[in-house]
């Protein structure tokens, strides 16, 4: 306020009247946080002259509440008196006080170096009630220290944000670029490139790549096997370069991201590709030896070992020559013409009748391959009504899967198929067991977490629905095997006790399990073939491939189970 006017220095303080210096010190601090001179010149001098004059009330007071002991001098002046709590801010302001004479610079490094010594062990709001903490000048100081500290390596992200909350340095940051420049985009960079790392990490996704670009690169990247783990790491690369840049200035090593981009982009043939690799010659191998069998096309002595050895190389040549020599060219063109013809009819796909419509028929039509002595109508009506239901499958299913899951699907299904024939399905002809067998495989290779929400069943019952599936599923399995039910229905309980299982399990573990399946099923053939006591032993030859089927989805209910009690664990 300017002239004759006049302002209660209490107010201005913000405390009640008081001959305590300390109370009127810490006044004094909590205004500076409002009042700042950067802020406004005006509003800051009021108050720095209320504190003065605040002192020299205070400091009067205990001169004439002290005890006498001698008599003044004659020629001292009597104290000047001093107003109530009012002062004229138009005038010079009283002298400082004797406190303020100390260098503000040399009380910040003590009081900082004391900081440093504890191990962030004493708080920022404790600090500020030393005495010295009180001059405006030693808090400038300070506040500029914590700003260079926590715009280096040395400070942890933890101290960074409680330095931040405490001083409010999120929106003053025009303030501290006038402190220091450098030190203010330090600290704007490293608080940015936490933040960055927090929300990569926010989903759980990006966890083990951000592991691997912030640690040195290892002597091997033998972890980029897994197609999954590459895929991800050249998309998280991409999206720091894009995005977060401040994350690849402080958080991560520039030689380090640079060497994992390198490796990725040069892996070619992965775990997976082997995996695929060898059951697909197991396929061909299986295909080869039905043909051997039936017609006798083969006339070779070590027709076995022979052809088994072949079906794997070629298996092997053709995956590794389709991985590193990818007809990119070709693939494009292929796109595109299917984009091109097909585009319009392709966005239907994804609808929920597309979806999951083909799947109600197939429960429903799978069935009939179960009826005793079919007529010959209704053989040829559930092999045309199979049919399609496959094309429609495979429709659906092509939103999900790229072309050489098909190209392991199709041997697969065509030994399933001749498994049937050779099990009690013989009325029905070979394509309609084909078409029972691709659709059972790929309702099995997608698994039921979208079939589960389509059925709209209450998330709460997934875990009951499970149990109890699995404790139904065993005595189904015994007591079926066993004989005791009616003949004709044992089959078809455990067939639909199997389809009951599929929305019951979710390829949600880890990537060694979305393997086991094809795995599972060429076991399940090798066991047929064998002729076991038990399978040899059912009282119908049609429960065999309910029969394994069963155990197999157990399995991969039971791997659920275990997963997420792992992933629980993990977050609890």
């Amino acid at each position: 306020m300017m002239g004759s006017e006049t302002l209660d220095i209490w107010q201005v303080l913000g405390i009640a009247e008081t001959c305590d210096e300390r109370d009127i010190r810490r006044a004094y601090a909590r205004q500076l946080k409002l009042n700042r001179p950067e802020d406004g010149a005006a509003a800051f001098q009021r108050l720095r002259d209320a504190y003065e004059y605040a002192l020299r009330i205070a400091a009067h007071s205990q001169e004439q509440q002290a005890p006498e002991v001698s008599a003044p001098p004659a020629t001292a002046p009597a104290p000047a008196p001093l107003a109530a709590g009012k002062i004229d801010f138009g005038k010079t302001p009283p002298a400082a006080s004797p406190a303020m004479t100390a260098a503000p610079r040399k009380e910040a490094q003590i009081l900082w170096r004391e900081w440093l010594a504890s191990g962030n062990g004493i708080k920022l709001s404790t600090l500020e009630k030393r005495e010295a903490m009180t001059h405006l000048a030693v808090r400038e100081e300070f506040e500029l220290l914590a700003l260079r500290y926590c715009a280096t390596a040395a400070c942890q992200d933890a101290t960074r944000g409680r330095f931040i909350e405490h001083y409010q340095w999120d929106q003053r940051l025009p303030q501290l670029r006038k402190m220091d420049a450098e030190a203010a985009r330090g600290l704007v960079g490293r608080q940015n490139a936490t933040a960055s790392l927090a929300y990569l990490r926010s989903s759980g996704e990006h966890d083990a790549c951000l592991d691997l670009l912030m640690a040195a690169p290892p002597a091997s990247a033998f972890c980029l096997h897994d197609v999954r783990l590459t895929r991800t790491l050249l998309a998280l690369i991409e999206g720091i370069r894009a995005h977060h840049g401040d994350l690849l200035a402080y958080k991560i090593d520039p030689v380090s991201i640079t060497w994992w981009e390198r490796k990725a982009r040069a892996k070619k043939y992965f775990g997976g590709t082997a995996i695929r690799s060898a059951v697909t010659g197991l396929a061909i191998y299986g295909l080869a030896l039905f043909m051997h069998e039936r017609w006798g096309f083969f006339g070779i002595d070590s027709f076995y070992a022979t052809f088994f050895v072949l079906s794997q190389l070629l298996s092997f040549s053709a995956y590794a020559a389709y991985a590193f020599y990818r007809p990119a060219a070709l693939i494009e063109r292929m796109a595109q013409f299917r984009q091109q013809h097909f585009g319009v009819y392709l966005q239907y796909r994804h609808r929920h009748l597309w979806q999951f419509g083909w799947v109600y028929a197939y429960a429903g039509l799978s069935l009939l391959l179960f009826i005793n002595h079919p007529s010959p109508m209704l053989v040829s009506g559930a092999t045309l009504l199979l049919a399609v239901c496959a094309l429609v499958a495979v429709f659906a299913s092509s939103a999900h899967f790229k072309l050489r899951a098909y190209l392991l699907l199709l041997p697969i299904a065509s030994l399933l198929a001749w498994m049937m024939r050779e099990t009690g399905f013989d009325a029905f002809p070979a394509g309609a067991c084909f078409a029972f067998s691709l659709c059972l495989l790929i309702l099995l290779a997608r698994s039921g977490a979208q079939l589960y929400q389509a059925l709209g069943l209450p998330k709460a019952w997934h875990h009951r629905l499970r149990i109890t599936w699995l404790l139904g599923g065993t005595l189904l399995f015994f007591v079926a095997a066993a004989g005791v039910l009616p003949a004709g229905l044992a089959p078809v309980l455990a067939w639909l006790w199997c389809l009951a299982g599929v929305p019951l399990y979710a390829f949600t573990m880890p990537n060694i399990s979305r393997h086991l399946v094809w795995p599972a099923l060429l076991l399940v053939k090798i066991t047929l073939v064998s002729s076991t006591s038990f399978f040899a032993n059912l009282p119908d030859a049609r429960l065999i491939l309910p029969q394994a089927l069963l155990p197999l989805i157990a399995m991969l209910i039971l791997a659920n189970l275990f997963y997420e009690n792992q992933q629980e664990n993990v977050h609890a």
